[in-house]
């Protein structure tokens, strides 16, 4: 039991809508990486500028030159670089968070318009069997792909509807064959509805006029095969 049970969650978990957080890292641009990758990359620039300039200052002192003017220029066009790779990184940050925003957005509706169809798919699969069970309606509907809160809801759903068609199958069954409602309600129990529907039925037979009931009566197989698939559907 355990180990079902374990399965059962595992799946609905694997149903979950992703987080933000999970979907960047699945699919978005991972911004605050490529942020301080960027810094870090920089600050290199910046060191290694300064380590050639330091060169080339030793150069020209050997020789006779004065550094300074070329010391405040390579100070100058550092920090400019600097200053422009930090604007530029905060830009693509920003940009990308716009984006991994608005991606978030897309997938979440996406999501949401798979989620539906999902569960209107199951809900008409297990209306169309003849089997009420809560628990057999939920594992269905989690093995479909439906999310924990929605699956709940399309189990009761399609237990429901099972219960529903059910119910007209028994009521075109029991005017085709003009039984009586206690009788109605015996066929209606045996098909595994419980008392409260079963109950529709007999108050639907309990209300037939005498003529309907003859119309009834007088359809032929192929009339009330037709006439409770257009109840159903």
């Amino acid at each position: 039991m355990a180990d079902k049970n374990y399965s059962f969650n595992n799946l609905l978990n694997q149903n979950e809508e992703d987080s933000y957080y999970t979907y960047v890292s699945k699919n978005g641009i991972r911004k605050t990486e490529n942020y301080y990758d960027t810094l870090a990359k920089s600050n290199t620039e910046r060191i290694l500028s300064s380590t050639d300039y330091g060169a080339k200052a030793d150069y020209l002192a050997s020789s006779g030159l004065n550094a300074s003017g070329y010391e405040d220029y390579v100070k100058s066009q550092n920090q400019s670089r600097y200053n422009a790779s930090l604007y530029s990184a905060e830009h693509e940050k920003k940009l990308s968070e716009y984006k991994n925003q608005h991606g978030y957005q897309d997938y979440l509706s996406d999501y949401e318009k798979l989620q539906t169809s999902i569960s209107e798919s199951v809900i008409k699969s297990i209306a169309s069997k003849r089997n009420f069970s809560y628990t057999d309606a939920l594992n269905e509907a989690v093995r479909a792909g439906v999310s924990k809160d929605l699956a709940y809801y399309t189990a009761s759903a399609a237990v429901k509807k099972a219960k529903e068609n059910t119910v007209k199958e028994a009521i075109g069954f029991a005017k085709l064959n003009n039984l009586s409602a206690k009788d109605a309600k015996s066929y209606a129990l045996s098909l595994g509805l419980d008392e409260r529907y079963s109950n529709m039925v007999y108050k639907e037979l309990s209300t037939l006029s005498d003529a309907e009931k003859s119309f009834y009566a007088k359809m032929t197989a192929d009339e009330y095969y037709e006439y409770v698939k257009s109840l159903i559907e």
